[in-house]
């Protein structure tokens, strides 16, 4: 979510009454600040050289799996190299489920400083609504040939809301300013990233 704010108290509280009228299953079910996805705004070369040493401190087992055990016996050392980096908060390995209502420090981050990060999640809703519509025209004609269990209903509500930007549970990134959806800011500054975790 990108909202402007002067601060970070202030950018949570605009995403979190943006977030409000869409829940009970509309949009989402449950949302966190942050939750699974926190730590994606973290600066992404320290990220990635994080990333790095993690994988040498946690083994994979034959299917090339981490194990939550191993995660665990292992949280000292990687709370420590994220540190040792001078990166802030929790690990991206951290249980999630005990983040605040604020998420970690790389939850809510200026936009400025994570541009970059937030580009390479602007998903192209051009591409994406001709693909969907061919997906629903290919369910359209299953019907007409007398095919009841089709999506094609559903397929035309993911259709709709990729060629009004609408929010929706598939939307990546959203300016709550604009009312816009995969729509980068003309001018950054004054804007921050909010990582937002739905579930429906």
């Amino acid at each position: 979510m990108l909202v402007k704010a002067e601060d970070k108290s202030e950018a949570i509280e605009k995403v979190n009454d943006f977030m409000e009228p869409y829940g009970d299953g509309d949009v989402w079910d449950w949302f966190s600040i942050g939750g699974r996805w926190s730590n994606t705004l973290a600066p992404k070369k320290l990220r990635e050289e994080w990333d790095e040493i993690a994988k040498n401190i946690l083994p994979k087992n034959e299917h090339g799996w981490l194990s939550q055990d191993d995660v665990d016996k292992n949280q000292a050392a990687l709370q420590k190299a994220w540190n040792d980096l001078g990166l802030k908060g929790e690990n991206p390995y951290f249980n999630h489920y005990k983040l605040g209502s604020e998420g970690s420090a790389y939850d809510c981050v200026p936009l400025t400083e994570c541009v970059d990060t937030v580009k390479e999640w602007v998903k192209d809703l051009g591409k994406e609504a001709d693909e969907l519509f061919e997906k629903l025209t290919e369910e359209r004609q299953k019907e007409k040939n007398g095919d009841k269990g089709t999506m094609s209903a559903y397929y035309a509500g993911l259709y709709k809301d990729a060629t009004y930007q609408n929010f929706c549970f598939e939307s990546n990134v959203f300016n709550v300013e604009t009312d816009e959806g995969e729509k980068m800011p003309e001018d950054n500054e004054g804007f921050f990233a909010v990582m937002i975790d739905m579930h429906n």
